[in-house]
């Protein structure tokens, strides 16, 4: 050692060799307590927050063991062995929204109407109706996650399940989309092809448009439960129905002959209701003055009756006094009508009394003024 020593001394005479070995030993130190108190730090992190996790509103958390299910959390903070032994994955369960169309690659506005091309299947988007029409739809699904393991585990859901859907190829090679907005996406529009399939045109146009949204919604709602994906449908809107772009002028004939048939039938309705209201004013006229004219000749049969009843005990009573007096009254009554009355009799001996009559008699003359009346 000594030796060593010496040597060393003698290759070192100035001393920068030693000071750097031990400049280096304090470095590899300090080095050494930093790593280790790096590591006792990631062990507590690990022991302790690593295993932490808090459910957030609206959503839950499926807790996965190695890769197995293990239990589902809704509410409150826990705490497990961390990664990679446990792994924790949020599941929203607040109302989701998608939306689903059935509407051509480019849409035709007004100035590509009448150029408007035939469409290509597996390009644009259309339905058949039941009377072979093709109509252009869209819709804006509701639903909610009731079941955060099912809905995990069942629709092919991705590591983050709030992230857009995968793009993966098949078996074939060719890419396409895998994750449960997809598998929500195609079972309503299965349920849509079924519903448009079996409902004519003009019912989803015009006359039904209410019961074939409907409808839609109960044919996916059925999907969606037999699939029992953990997924409740909340709602299903339609939000835009349309005939295709070359057929909109035709379309748009139907609609304004509808409109006029029904400006037409309202006017009838109103006519009817008008004419119906005169022939029960009329009715009950024409009825109140029957009613009131039976009453007067009801009155007037009662009248008379208790006249002939009276006239009849008084001709038993005695009948010449009777027939008397009814002469006289029909006499009177006679006279009583005639202008001039010339009663002609006979003298004591039974001679006609002469009675002559000046016809066309001079009219009266108004006398002058100053003058007397001449009679």
């Amino acid at each position: 050692m000594a030796e060593t020593k010496n040597n060393v001394n003698e290759f070192d005479k100035s001393g920068q060799y030693e000071s750097g070995l031990q400049s280096l030993v304090r470095c590899l130190r300090v080095v050494f307590f930093t790593l280790l108190v790096i590591i006792i730090g990631m062990l507590i992190y690990f022991f302790t927050l690593g295993g932490y996790v808090e459910v957030r509103p609206q959503e839950a958390v499926v807790v996965l063991r190695f890769g197995k299910y293990l239990d589902t959390h809704n509410s409150g903070w826990y705490w497990y062995a961390p990664y990679p032994v446990t792994r924790f994955v949020p599941v929203r369960t607040n109302s989701q929204k998608l939306e689903v169309t059935f509407m051509p690659s480019a849409a035709a506005g007004p100035q590509e109407e009448a150029s408007a091309g035939p469409m290509q299947p597996g390009k644009d988007d259309y339905l058949i109706t039941a009377d072979a029409n093709i109509i252009h739809t869209a819709w804006v699904v509701t639903y909610q996650v009731t079941n955060p393991r099912k809905y995990y585990s069942l629709l092919l859901t991705p590591a983050d399940p709030s992230a857009p859907d995968v793009v993966e190829p098949d078996n074939a090679g060719y890419p396409g989309k895998r994750g449960p907005q997809t598998t929500i996406t195609n079972l309503f529009r299965q349920a849509a092809v079924e519903v448009t399939g079996r409902t004519l045109v003009d019912n989803i146009l015009y006359a039904k448009k209410n019961e074939y949204s409907m409808a839609v919604q109960r044919n996916f709602a059925g999907l969606i439960a037999k699939g029992d994906f953990g997924v409740e449908v909340l709602s299903v809107e339609l939000t835009t129905v349309a005939a295709p772009a070359k057929t909109k002028r035709a379309f748009a004939e139907v609609t304004a002959a509808q409109t006029t048939q029904g400006t037409l039938i309202s006017e009838a309705e109103q006519y009817r209701v008008k004419m119906a209201g005169e022939a029960e004013t009329t009715r009950d006229t024409m009825i109140a003055e029957a009613e009131t004219y039976r009453k007067q000749v009801v009155a007037g049969v009662k009248s008379q009756s208790i006249y002939f009843k009276s006239i009849h005990e008084a001709y038993l009573a005695s009948p010449d006094t009777v027939l008397m007096a009814l002469y006289n009254q029909v006499l009177s009554d006679v006279l009583n009508n005639q202008d001039g009355k010339y009663i002609l009799g006979t003298d004591a001996a039974g001679r006609a009394k002469q009675v002559r009559i000046k016809l066309n008699p001079e009219p009266r003359r108004a006398p002058a003024p100053g003058q007397a009346e001449v009679k």
